[in-house]
Order: structure tokens, then C-alpha cells, then sequence
């Protein structure tokens, strides 16, 4: 999926956002080295994520080129941590012990949680953590990470399940 994403989308181009032409360019950039390591999370971490963070630490996924106010940010294993503790500090009552703050969005505050406890049946899937909504309303978007960007790319960078709401 990574090397469709730099072929694909490497150079900013124009989208389709559910049948209309998306008003600025968008493309991916990728971090040319992987993570050093891998720190040691509370849970497990799905391979899928394992795999994209030893490719490459950091992604930044259907940015728009000239504002920078769409797209998605995969963050790095260190900041993913570091989002995910001011999470639960800041909502305990909606961050889980096992979830994981994988990515934020450019010019909102939505968030990208991975669930990590493998012995819940969700193990995996992702899951979009609003910022005003209670946690019963966070939509999963998919069984998966990797289940997320083939829908994130399928979507060409739009929030594809807002379009289902």
C-alpha cells in the first residue's frame, strides 16, 4: 500500500470527493527511514502497524498542498504514545487502556484509534474518535489498519465514512 501511495500520490494531484472535484491538490510524503525501535505499548500492536512503522516512521496521507487543512498524519511510534497518554489524561472516560492514538487530521481534531487489546473481538480495527462526542458515537471505519488506507485510498483522501452518516 505504501509504494501505490508514493506512485499514486507522491506528486500533489486533484481528487474526486464523492463525484466532484476536490478544490486543492493533494498527495503523500513518507519518512525515508523506519522507527529505530519499537516501544513497548500497553497491549499488543497489530502487525499491520508494525510493519507500516518499520517501512516508515511517519506518513502524512492526502495533505493539502496549499493550505495544509486536509489529509491525515501517521504519527511516529513515540508521538503516537505521547497523543495517546494526553488522550486518556484529557477524556479518561472515553480513551480506553488498550487504545492507541495512531494519527491525527489535518484542520480538525479528529483522531485515529487503533483498538490493542487482542483479546477484545475489535482487535485491530479502527475506530474515529471525535472531539466532543462521547465515545459510544465514534464511528469504526474498519477492521483494520491496513483495511483503512485501501478505504483511505480507495476515497482518495476523503472521510469516506462520513459519506455513509
Amino acid at each position: 500500500m505504501i509504494g501505490l501511495l508514493k506512485e499514486q500520490w507522491g506528486i500533489p494531484r486533484e481528487a474526486i470527493h464523492r463525484g466532484k472535484r476536490c478544490p486543492f491538490l493533494l498527495a503523500c510524503s513518507f519518512a525515508a527511514d523506519p522507527s529505530e525501535s519499537l516501544p513497548q505499548l500497553l497491549g499488543s500492536l497489530p502487525e499491520d502497524i508494525r510493519e507500516f512503522w518499520l517501512i516508515t516512521r511517519t506518513a502524512t496521507l492526502f495533505k493539502d498542498q496549499q493550505y495544509g487543512q486536509w489529509g491525515v498524519e501517521i504519527l511516529d511510534p513515540e508521538e503516537a504514545l505521547r497523543e495517546t497518554s494526553e488522550q486518556r489524561t484529557g477524556r479518561p472516560r472515553d480513551f480506553m487502556s488498550a487504545d492507541l492514538v495512531l494519527a491525527r487530521f489535518f484542520g480538525d481534531s479528529d483522531l485515529v484509534v487503533i483498538a490493542c487489546d487482542p483479546g477484545q473481538a475489535g482487535f485491530g480495527s479502527v475506530t474515529i474518535a471525535l472531539p466532543t462526542d462521547r465515545r459510544s458515537d465514534w464511528p469504526v471505519v474498519a477492521r483494520s489498519f491496513g483495511d483503512f488506507l485501501e478505504n483511505l485510498t480507495q476515497a482518495e483522501g476523503d472521510k469516506y465514512w462520513e459519506a455513509v452518516c
